[in-house]
């Protein structure tokens, strides 16, 4: 009798936490999209980028990559000589994705990912 109690509160126990896991697989893609607001970053596209940075971009490292995504993210406020960062993210024929980040002279920075 104490096994099938303790069986039931396992089954009623894993039950809970299956769905409390569905609901919070739902509010992922709004969850990622506040992100991005709170850090600055601003989608724009690939002709808004300045000059240096779509030279880097015609590197032979990144022949195989088309741009899907670009963004611009904010300085951050607290740092006086702050500038802007562009981040790229890329795909391949693979379908393999990829990020990079560049700063306004078109100089590959750490990765973003």
């Amino acid at each position: 009798m104490k096994k099938a109690t303790v069986f039931a509160f396992v089954i009623a126990a894993f039950g809970f936490l299956s769905t409390e896991a569905n609901a919070q697989v739902s509010s992922t893609p709004a969850t990622q999209e506040q992100v991005q607001q709170e850090t600055g970053k601003q989608k724009i596209t690939e002709e808004e980028l300045p000059d240096a940075v779509k030279q880097s971009l015609k590197s032979d490292n990144l022949k195989d990559w088309q741009v899907s995504e670009v963004y611009k993210v904010a300085p951050d406020a607290q740092t006086p000589d702050a500038r802007p960062t562009y981040e790229v993210r890329f795909t391949n024929a693979k379908q393999e994705q990829a990020v990079a980040r560049f700063d306004e002279a078109g100089k590959p920075l750490a990765s973003a990912e």
